[in-house]
């Protein structure tokens, strides 16, 4: 499980009798969910890793490991949205972070209040697509000349002053988004992660990846096109989430979800 995150599926495979490696950056988040796997009577068959995904698959601590399947459920989690001193939620008013591992040395603060201009509107399309990327972006340099954005607040209600409410979909979350995905670097994680995966997977070993976001549906389906002779895809289209499952968990609703299996080719091995 290469995003271990509360542990929701490596609990369900842990049940269904699998051996599972859990790799998480998030050192708090770990420490919640081996506490959880331990109270459930199945640490015996879990080894944590304290990692990015993509420097713990390219590293040597799994150079002779090979896995029936990996899973890449990408994206926060609901423990970091809900956590409001972390800085990923504007539903909170805390300092503007949303680092997944705290060890890192840029935060979201540093972003809004360190790079120039034309740097902001280029994360801000890039990264989350926002049309209104320059309005605000003019509008963060505007405020910043007076005084630092410094919470989350701050950016939200700046962000809503310019751009009307429609619907449910608050009109900070793309900045939000392509915030989050700068700080932790998510796009140059997954582009490494994913050749990484495919040549730790065992003949016939299954790689599953969830997607949230157009960005990472881009790299992944870009990755199963190019590596077409080492990966069948065993779904012609990603699996949607269901109505049901949108309705138990609204937070699934962009959910995609690619399925492959690692082809018989004697250049993978």
């Amino acid at each position: 499980d290469a995003t271990l995150g509360y542990g929701g599926h490596t609990l369900e495979l842990l049940k269904a009798g699998a051996k599972v490696v859990g790799i998480d950056q998030d050192a708090d988040l770990l420490e919640l969910t081996q506490a959880r796997i331990t109270e459930a009577g199945l640490s015996d068959n879990f080894t944590p890793i304290h990692s990015s995904f993509a420097a713990t698959l390219e590293s040597d601590r799994l150079v002779n490991e090979s896995f029936d399947g990996i899973l890449f459920d990408l994206g926060v989690s609901s423990y970091q949205l809900d956590t409001p001193e972390r800085g990923f939620s504007f539903r909170y008013d805390a300092p503007l972070d949303m680092r997944m591992n705290k060890d890192l040395a840029v935060t979201a603060r540093d972003l809004i209040n360190g790079l120039g201009k034309n740097e902001l509107v280029e994360l801000f399309e890039t990264l989350d697509e926002e049309r209104a990327a320059k309005k605000i972006v003019a509008a963060i340099i505007e405020r910043r000349r007076i005084k630092p954005i410094e919470t989350t607040k701050q950016l939200a209600l700046l962000i809503e002053k310019l751009i009307p409410k429609r619907g449910k979909i608050h009109p900070a979350t793309k900045v939000f988004q392509a915030l989050r995905m700068a700080v932790n670097t998510e796009r140059e994680e997954l582009k490494a992660a994913l050749p990484s995966a495919l040549s730790k997977l065992a003949r016939d070993g299954k790689l599953v990846v969830i997607t949230f976001h157009s960005l990472e549906e881009s790299i992944v389906s870009e990755f199963f096109a190019a590596n077409e002779s080492s990966i069948e895809l065993l779904t012609k289209d990603p699996i949607l989430t269901s109505p049901a499952e949108i309705m138990n968990n609204p937070r699934s609703r962009s959910a995609k979800l690619h399925y492959g299996r690692k082809l018989w080719n004697l250049s993978n091995y």
